[in-house]
């Protein structure tokens, strides 16, 4: 068999090569959630998502060259296919066999970039470990990952110490910021991924057809930060049946003074605290947290309230087995028009439905 080369990867353009293993990062985060999120309880929705970022890292090594690694991906690919469709039985190690294998391709890739050589003997290391797993049989499948999580992790040949290599890793910049803790919140919380990017995408709608009076990295921003609060609230509170005691309500409505003080405390997202501070105010007066009415709510919180209500009307949630349409949502916006919503935002996001979201 020839030996492995990384040449053709090496020889692509260096902006591509950073972005391909920026996105091997995100895939690989997306990866550790879902291993997170089966842990506390293995459910379709985050085997599909780890299935889906496997696949994501073995298309994006096929297309930048990097073949040596197509096959020890493709192999994982197929375990996570077997445990979606239940051949296998999924267990904490299985896992953490998963998130070794993944972080160990990473490392390895990490030192190609900076030594333009691929480290010696771990590629092969990583093809067997996970050739070993692939092909175990069901009832030593669990013992396979445990055997494999300990070599890869604890193997004398680990991928050697790079130079140069800062202590600390590189911040991302703000927004970037604000999209991971908000996707964090959504993986763990009873929302479905993707919530945040349709309410993104929405908030830019609205916003345009208004004529832009909103910064649009503020109100990306806002729409990130808004819900951030509701990681101190105890999930025991969203599941409980029935009405909130007056100490869950307080609870429930902290979450916007907690996003406020977050952004405050951030330098030049003045405009997008004031719009979480204001999303869940109130045309009436009867909102939270200062019960402000009319004008005297943050154009970019009245916008937000009503994006965020469409938005969680009409996706399905963890805790529901249904999802209502996009006819029962406007007809409940519509009915709250100029009590819970500023009437003129409502008759233009009538505009945007009709132009945009109907013709999809």
């Amino acid at each position: 068999m020839p030996k492995a080369t990384v040449k053709d990867f090496l020889q692509l353009d260096h902006e591509l090569i950073d972005e391909f293993m920026a996105c091997f990062r995100d895939a690989r985060e997306e990866i550790q959630q879902s291993v997170i999120s089966l842990n506390q309880q293995a459910d379709s929705v985050a085997i599909n998502t780890l299935f889906r970022a496997v696949h994501s890292l073995k298309g994006n090594c096929r297309m930048v060259y990097l073949d040596p690694y197509v096959d020890s991906l493709h192999n994982l690919e197929e375990i996570i296919s077997d445990l979606r469709d239940m051949h296998l039985e999924y267990e904490d190690c299985v896992g953490d066999f998963i998130v070794a294998v993944t972080e160990s391709i990473h490392d390895q890739l990490a030192y190609v970039v900076q030594h333009q050589a691929l480290p010696e003997g771990l590629l092969e290391q990583v093809n067997d470990q996970v050739d070993q797993v692939r092909h175990a049989a069901a009832t030593h499948f669990t013992e396979a990952c445990r055997s494999g999580v300990v070599h890869l992790r604890n193997h004398p040949d680990a991928v050697p110490e790079t130079d140069n290599i800062p202590v600390f890793p590189v911040l991302p910049d703000d927004i970037s910021l604000m999209m991971q803790l908000s996707q964090r919140l959504d993986a763990l919380s009873i929302y479905r991924r993707g919530r945040l990017d349709q309410i993104a995408d929405l908030a830019k709608l609205l916003n345009e057809a208004l004529n832009c009076p909103l910064e649009a990295a503020q109100l990306t921003a806002a729409v990130y930060m808004h819900d951030i609060g509701m990681a101190f609230v105890p999930h025991g509170i969203f599941n409980k049946e029935g009405l909130l005691s007056r100490e869950e309500q307080r609870m429930i409505q902290a979450h916007v003074e907690i996003g406020y003080q977050l952004l405050r405390r951030m330098e030049h997202w003045d405009d997008a605290a004031i719009m979480v501070l204001h999303h869940h105010e109130r045309w009436d007066g009867q909102g939270y947290p200062q019960r402000l009415q009319g004008a005297n709510i943050h154009i970019g919180g009245r916008l937000l309230s009503l994006v965020d209500t469409y938005c969680s009307i009409t996706n399905e949630r963890s805790d529901r087995n249904f999802k209502r349409s996009l006819l029962s949502a406007i007809t409940e916006i519509n009915s709250n028009r100029g009590e819970q919503f500023d009437p003129e935002l409502v008759d233009v996001f009538n505009e945007v439905v009709r132009t945009h979201l109907l013709k999809r």
